[in-house]
């Protein structure tokens, strides 16, 4: 597997029109539902102008329907489908801060879970279902991580190094993988730490931002996105995907499009990633077969 992927290739297959009203706008963060049939993620026909909602559809883009209708909670981001595939978790901006909802996979039963200040946003779920983790940002800035039970409660600060920590996401081994400046305030990279604090480990040492780590379903290889090639390592320049082993080894470019790759997240099967590519105003969702390194777009189609 590691020698096939070695050598990956990056093919973009012909965009063919689906039949059907086709979703055109801002579309991105997605996320696969634990059995690999649906997917979830944001849209807007207009993002500086129209309320983003959450959406889901067929993994292959058909059968859009429209999950959340909150216009007084302009920005919708970061949906996550719970292990179980019952629930979906996201954040929404609301009371000049942001909080945390969860919602039955319908988009019925929608309940706010965290009335906490700032802006508490990035949930993921823990893998046995259970507890929620995210980050807090509160008046210095300064993203922290938490974890928390399913319906809100009993909030705890996980372990937090020095500086800004992002994207906490925790592993059956009672591992938390993250992304965090703290040892180079100019660059971010991804560690991983144990539950209790100890043995921090940092994975990556690339110049730029190393962001957004996911593991994959058997925990064996770490996905993410980096500006490490873009000249000026600008936070809005170009960003390809990247791969390695769980311990940091084995690093792999997986995409060099022009414009941003960004947000992917595995296939249960393991052997595919959907992920959001943003060029020159256009912006939508794409998977890409990791055996074979072709890349196909997600036609979203009601």
């Amino acid at each position: 597997m590691k020698n096939l992927l070695s050598c990956i290739f990056i093919i973009l297959l012909p965009i063919f029109q689906v039949p059907g009203q086709e979703l055109i706008g801002h579309i991105g963060r997605p996320d696969i539902s634990p059995d690999g049939k649906q997917i979830v993620f944001i849209y807007a026909q207009d993002a500086s102008k129209d309320v983003w909602e959450m959406y889901k559809a067929d993994f292959d883009g058909s059968n859009v329907k429209q999950l959340t209708y909150l216009p007084k909670a302009r920005i919708k981001k970061s949906p996550v489908w719970s292990p179980n595939g019952k629930k979906i978790a996201f954040q929404a901006d609301v009371d000049e801060g942001s909080q945390l909802f969860v919602m039955n996979s319908d988009g019925e039963s929608l309940t706010q879970i965290t009335d906490l200040p700032g802006y508490n946003v990035e949930p993921h779920w823990t893998p046995e279902g259970n507890s929620i983790v995210f980050n807090s940002i509160g008046e210095n800035g300064l993203a922290k991580m938490y974890i928390m039970d399913k319906d809100g409660s009993n909030v705890q600060a996980l372990y937090n190094p020095e500086g800004d920590n992002w994207y906490p996401r925790t592993t059956r081994q009672n591992k938390v993988i993250f992304t965090s400046d703290f040892n180079d305030k100019s660059h971010y990279n991804v560690f991983t730490v144990n539950r209790d604090g100890k043995n921090i480990q940092q994975l990556t040492s690339a110049k730029g931002i190393n962001w957004f780590p996911e593991y994959s379903p058997d925990e064996s290889r770490i996905v993410f996105h980096s500006n490490r090639d873009d000249p000026q390592l600008s936070d809005s320049g170009d960003y390809n995907l990247y791969m390695m082993d769980a311990d940091g080894s084995n690093i792999i470019q997986l995409t060099k499009l022009e414009g941003q790759e960004l947000h992917a997240k595995w296939h249960p099967s393991g052997n595919q990633l959907i992920f959001e590519w943003h060029n020159k105003g256009s912006r939508g969702l794409y998977t890409l077969d990791l055996s074979t390194g072709q890349i196909e777009k997600v036609n979203l189609t009601r």
